[in-house]
């Protein structure tokens, strides 16, 4: 029963650790209801987690119960294997970045298309969506199909929601803009915008490339530590004995909770941080809802690029 009791006073001080510190954590506005949130959170965190890496951790907790018999140990291993290559990896960020370079490529190509003069805006995308970026050409072509569906700015709108970053808001809006409006004018707006997403890929990466240093010492850190309490499991258990009893399970939920918040600190610092969305907020937003008010900044900036 003393083992039972302690696995279970340690899941609660996991928890309540985990707890604190999504306290210092404010979550994002919700636009959705908060059923329909819970479950796209979920979804999204499950996609995220690649199915060999749960076999790891699954199996890596079974030799963690095999080889100490700890509760705590085991829910430490699992958690540290499903979620340190995520931290220490920085995937989140790389992915941005390509998905960033895809959009300068694409808005540089549609650019060039119109400015061949091969015909108007929709078939200038139809062309682009055949040479689309590989991070991006999935929606693109999307796009192409939804033109002969749906018409230009419901198919633009869908895929500045399918993108889902202020990016492709931006184009978007300048796509629909010039589609209103008319005139001229809009392949020097398609030029700025693909050479100011260029800086800004540019500037990532340069970022990108710094964070890289203390992510490979927080790498290397976490396989010594690794590798010492592996070795003190096999050849020096003695000096582990204080775990065992329910004090020791305690203190272990208390180390692992620290490194926790530790880990989940350093995300919260190097996550990539994308600006608001200029569009798609109102989709998501249940009937009945008043209407956020847009920046008027942001309209007006866009309104000034498009020439009448």
């Amino acid at each position: 029963m003393t083992g039972v009791w302690a696995g279970v006073l340690g899941v609660a001080a996991v928890a309540a650790i985990a707890c604190a510190v999504a306290a210092f954590h404010p979550p994002a506005a919700r636009s959705i209801t908060p059923g329909k949130a819970r479950d796209a959170s979920w979804r999204t965190f499950t996609a995220r987690i690649p199915r060999r890496r749960v076999v790891v951790a699954v199996a890596a907790g079974g030799v963690v119960w095999w080889g100490t018999g700890w509760p705590v140990a085991i829910i430490v291993t699992v958690a540290a294997v499903l979620n340190v290559p995520t931290l220490a990896h920085g995937h989140d960020a790389r992915r941005v970045i390509a998905r960033l370079d895809a959009l300068a490529s694409w808005v540089r190509r549609l650019a060039d298309v119109l400015a061949s003069g091969a015909g108007g805006l929709e078939q200038a995308i139809t062309t682009s969506a055949r040479t689309a970026p590989e991070a991006l050409a999935g929606e693109i072509e999307t796009l192409a199909v939804r033109l002969r569906t749906r018409g230009l700015e419901a198919a633009l709108r869908a895929f500045a929601e399918d993108v889902g970053d202020e990016a492709t808001d931006e184009v978007v809006l300048a796509l629909i803009l010039r589609a209103r409006a008319g005139g001229r004018g809009l392949v020097d707006i398609l030029d700025s915008k693909a050479t100011a997403l260029e800086r800004e890929v540019v500037a990532r990466r340069d970022i990108e490339a710094d964070r890289a240093k203390p992510r490979t010492d927080v790498r290397a850190i976490l396989g010594i530590t690794a590798l010492l309490l592996t070795g003190l499991v096999l050849f020096a258990g003695e000096f582990l004995s204080p775990f065992t009893g329910l004090l020791g399970q305690l203190v272990m939920a208390g180390i692992g909770g620290l490194l926790a918040a530790a880990g989940w600190w350093m995300h919260l610092l190097t996550r990539t941080r994308r600006p608001a969305r200029l569009l798609g907020v109102t989709s998501r937003i249940p009937p009945g809802t008043p209407k956020p008010r847009r920046t008027p900044s942001t309209a007006a900036r866009l309104e000034a690029e498009v020439p009448r």
